[in-house]
């Protein structure tokens, strides 16, 4: 019974684990279908320097558009005409947002996967509360019909 309360555990732990908490990336809207992106520390505020931001897209995965963050300005972007990601790499580890349509509207769109991590990983620790819950009905209607 100890192992399936550590798994529930363990598996509800990682609904959250799909964000670095310490950093901010900031997608703000400029006029003629631009954006501005920037990262910066939670706690202190400070901008990133030097860490790579790129576009990818939503329906086939190549990149549209790459570069570096620079001198604490943020980076000047046109946005693209079809659903993408903004990935700001940190380390060994992204932290990845949906991108935003310009007026018009993407041309080519992708469904939104933005809760799907959450989505599976709650499915699991239900999945494994049910399975935890059943076990322990059988085992008292067996040991109520043996005794």
């Amino acid at each position: 019974m100890a192992i399936k309360m550590w798994c529930i555990l363990v598996l509800c732990t990682h609904l959250l684990a799909h964000k670095i908490e310490g950093i901010n990336l900031l997608i703000t809207p400029l006029e003629n279908d631009m954006i501005a992106i920037e990262g910066k520390m939670k706690g202190s505020q400070k901008r990133l320097e030097g860490n790579k931001v790129a576009l990818i897209s939503m329906i086939d995965k190549r990149v549209i558009f790459e570069a570096f963050l620079e001198g604490g300005k943020p980076l000047h972007v046109k946005i693209p005409e079809e659903s993408y990601w903004v990935y700001l790499y940190i380390g060994d580890q992204d932290v990845v947002e949906e991108g935003m349509a310009p007026k018009e509207g993407f041309k080519k769109i992708a469904h939104s996967q933005k809760e799907r991590a959450f989505r599976i990983m709650g499915g699991l620790a239900l999945g494994f509360i049910g399975l935890f819950f059943l076990t322990v009905c059988l085992r008292l209607y067996w040991h109520k019909r043996i005794t």
